[in-house]
């Protein structure tokens, strides 16, 4: 999956499940060595005011070998699939695939 879909789904995900939450998005670079995991433009969204005043990230970026990683609250995926993504969902937010 590209960023922006993996984007749509996240976004598709939180948005039947949750109402009264705001998204902030960017993009950033990395130092030049990477961050021991992230190598290069990372693109991120900030969720906020989720159930419980939860906050969370989707950070969307590539490893020094060039796979693509994605890391969503504190869990992470190389090359997540539709059911990655769905795992990670329910792991991090409860949102269990309908």
């Amino acid at each position: 999956m590209t960023a922006p879909e993996i984007q749509q789904y996240i976004e598709t995900a939180i948005s039947a499940n949750f109402s009264g939450y705001t998204t902030e998005a960017g993009e950033m670079m990395t130092s030049e060595g990477g961050d021991g995991r992230f190598f290069g433009k990372v693109e991120a969204t900030m969720y906020s005011g989720l159930p419980g005043g939860k906050d969370v990230f989707l950070a969307i970026g590539k490893t020094s070998k060039q796979l693509q990683i994605i890391k969503l609250g504190d869990s992470e995926s190389v090359k997540p699939s539709e059911a990655e993504l769905d795992l990670l969902l329910l792991k991090e937010l409860g949102i269990e695939k309908k």
